[in-house]
């Protein structure tokens, strides 16, 4: 501790060979400055108190008091300036500080002082001097000197290294003046000041210099992961002396003896420790579609085994950003840009690592706050609206705001999971840019003619929104039909088209929709309010239920199909219905769907081009834990495996998490595994079906029909 002292006194001399202010001009000799003592916020003395024995606990004296200290300043012109120290009578809980080992009474300490400037003088001086101090204004914007000023003076210690340039503008009066209260703020906090930047230096502080270190224009960050939050301190970090406390916490051992008897063995020392209670005035941005500068006050506190015990910068709850690597900016830059391109109504990626391999989950969301807000009135009516700190000019612009104002950007916003149907809160920090997979329609594998058809239709949709229909106020969209057994690709194809279009894809099942027809329309005017507002692909998956014919004893079945031939009539967009029973149709629905494609059993040749399109896939996903070649050397046998497209992806998905869980390259071999496990339930069911097909038992029941439908031969 020596050591560390007398190393901060030479760095103190040092630095003041550096920037000594003073010259041979004098002060006045009829200014000086004068300290006043005050106990218990009352009465004031000219004599620094002491403790004194007084029975059962001493007592804090002084024998010195006067009037007030206006008066006696009026009485004595000749004080430039005086500084005030409080103290308290309430002796201190440890006895560690009240008095030496020998019952010698210590000094007391001032819980706080403060600094007055009396002259008229000596106020115009120093008014004078921080006008000359650059940015000055900005880090004090209520600073007056008439005002008595806070103990450490921060306004001298941010001054330190423009002292000479700012001296030399003031008149020679005002300069001797100046000299007196920097000689006098040296004496008492030049070595604090000195050991500020030496301290941080090393990446360390203490509960003396932490109202040094956090300075108005920092970035202090609460590191927690995506949930990181960023601020702008507009203020220096502030404490409450008096809200210093100290506690004990008394360890005591016991030991048992003969007879179940427990005695006291003998106690610790206790554990002495001191809190210090922090304040810092920041901002940061709120968003509800409208930015604000929302103003706080960030709390935290510190607590260490002695007032100059110091810990690492970083240990601390809210912690500047000079301190932090750098990739903690760039982590908060890249924030604020992604948060500002999600301003208004945008499609995402959402890259989530989860488990404790940090696997990455993806999923697609769409961010429009202002429809959240419409939708959620009653999650959102206890809030007022937010004030509109940038305005129509500053929202319209591409680029976000710069400087430090990009750092303090939320780190969550509202989102829709447009496979969910759900609305969360997404971490700004995983959205990214949709990377749109335009090769999922190329790898289609379905009738060349039906890909050139839907591609030419969808495009042209694009291209246009006019309307072939003269009647004002109907729909102007695109609806396609896709029938035919599972698996062949129809759900695969509209995912396809949403791609290449560069469009959401709004997925509806009748199990988001309900059967009852006030929920129907209720469910549909909505769905369809959403994806003409984000401009999406809706997807009707297995529309059977809607689309069935009518019939007089079912008066629901009729109202469903009355309320979705409505919805057809006025939709805009496009829209894919897909179906596996599109014999049981409605004959109303022909003329809303402009165009039907049927969608044929898969061939051999298709089978084979399906499992070398997932392979392909795997290459470039997990290339390193699947044996692709060993894959392809048998296309042949894997396309002779009457299954469907759906049937193949489920047999890679499990052939994979097999070889996994037995720590294994993916393979041949755990492909045919699979198939042979799962082929016996599709054996069973023919047997149990007397041989006869799905698409049989369809075509023979006027579901549906399929022109490579056949009798399988029995299995038995």
């Amino acid at each position: 501790m020596l050591e560390e002292l007398e190393s901060l006194r030479l760095e103190n001399e040092r630095l003041r060979a550096g920037s000594q202010p003073y010259s041979d001009i004098p002060a006045p000799l009829s200014y000086r400055p004068h300290v006043f003592y005050c106990i218990d916020d009352a009465d004031f003395y000219l004599d620094e108190p002491r403790w004194e024995g007084g029975g059962e606990a001493p007592i804090l004296y002084s024998r010195n008091p006067i009037r007030s200290t206006d008066y006696y300043i009026d009485q004595h012109p000749e004080i430039a300036f005086c500084f005030c120290k409080y103290y308290i009578s309430q002796p201190p809980g440890d006895t560690s500080l009240l008095e030496s080992s020998d019952g010698v009474f210590k000094q007391p300490l001032p819980v706080r002082q403060t600094l007055r400037l009396v002259a008229a003088a000596m106020i115009d001086a120093v008014e004078q001097f921080v006008s000359q101090v650059p940015g000055f204004s900005s880090f004090f914007p209520d600073f007056d000197a008439g005002n008595d000023i806070q103990e450490p003076y921060l306004f001298m210690f941010y001054s330190l290294p423009h002292v000479q340039e700012a001296r030399s503008g003031l008149d020679p009066q005002a300069q001797g003046l100046f000299d007196l209260l920097y000689e006098s703020i040296d004496a008492s906090h030049g070595l604090e000041y000195a050991s500020v930047t030496k301290q941080a230096a090393h990446g360390r502080t203490s509960s003396r210099l932490i109202q040094y270190l956090i300075q108005p224009g920092d970035v202090l960050v609460d590191l927690d992961g995506p949930r990181t939050q960023a601020y702008l301190a507009v203020g220096w970090a502030e404490t409450d002396n008096q809200m210093r406390r100290n506690y004990e916490e008394e360890i005591v051992e016991y030991k048992t003896s003969g007879q179940n008897q427990t005695v006291r063995k003998g106690v610790k020392r206790p554990i002495k420790r001191l809190q210090y209670h922090f304040r810092v005035p920041v901002t940061y941005w709120s968003f509800d579609g409208n930015f604000e500068r929302t103003n706080a006050i960030l709390s935290f506190d510190l607590e260490v085994g002695h007032e100059s015990e110091t810990v690492p910068i970083t240990s601390l709850r809210y912690i500047p950003l000079s301190h932090l690597p750098s990739d903690v900016r760039k982590t908060l830059e890249r924030r604020g840009e992604t948060f500002w391109s999600i301003r208004f109504r945008r499609y995402i990626t959402y890259r989530m690592p989860t488990g404790e391999n940090l696997d990455i989950t993806e999923d697609r969301y769409y961010v429009d706050i202002s429809t959240y807000r419409k939708l959620h009135p009653d999650r959102t009516r206890n809030r007022s609206h937010l004030r509109a700190d940038l305005g129509t000019r500053e929202m319209s612009r591409d680029e976000p705001p710069q400087g430090l104002y990009l750092l303090i950007f939320p780190p969550t916003i509202v989102g829709y999971n447009m496979l969910h149907k759900t609305w969360s809160d997404l971490y700004v920090d995983y959205i990214y840019d949709i990377d749109w997979n335009k090769q999922a329609f190329q790898d289609l594998v379905v009738d060349e003619e039906i890909k050139e058809l839907v591609q030419a239709l969808v495009t042209r949709q694009i291209e246009s929104q006019k309307s072939t229909d003269s009647i004002s106020g109907k729909g102007n969209g695109l609806i396609l039909l896709l029938h035919g057994a599972p698996g062949t690709g129809k759900t695969f194809t509209a995912e396809g088209v949403a791609e290449f279009a560069e469009k959401p894809l709004f997925r509806i099942t009748c199990g988001d929709v309900g059967i009852e027809a006030t929920n129907v329309e209720k469910y549909l005017r909505a769905a369809f309010h959403l994806a003409k507002l984000w401009d999406c692909v809706v997807l009707l998956d297995e529309a059977d239920v809607f689309l069935e014919e009518r019939d007089v004893r079912d008066l629901n079945r009729n109202a469903v199909v009355s309320v979705f031939l409505r919805a057809l009539e006025y939709h805009d967009g496009i829209l894919i219905l897909t179906s596996n029973r599109v014999g049981t149709f409605d004959e109303a629905f022909k003329s809303r769907i402009q165009l039907s494609l049927h969608y044929e059993n898969l061939t051999l040749g298709q089978r084979r081009k399906i499992w070398r399109n997932f392979m392909h896939r795997l290459r470039k996903v997990d290339a390193e834990n699947v044996d692709i070649e060993d894959v392809l050397d048998h296309l042949g046998e894997l396309g002779a495996e009457d299954i469907n497209g759906r049937e193949i992806r489920n047999a890679i998905t499990i052939a994979r998490q097999l070889a996994q869980f037995k720590e294994e390259k993916f393979c041949y071999s755990h492909l045919t595994r699979v198939l042979r496990v799962s082929g016996k339930f599709g054996k069973y069911l023919k047997d149990l079906r007397d041989g006869l097909t799905d698409d049989y038992i369809k075509h023979d029941t006027g579901v549906r029909h399929s022109y490579r439908v056949k009798r399988a031969n029995s299995m038995s």
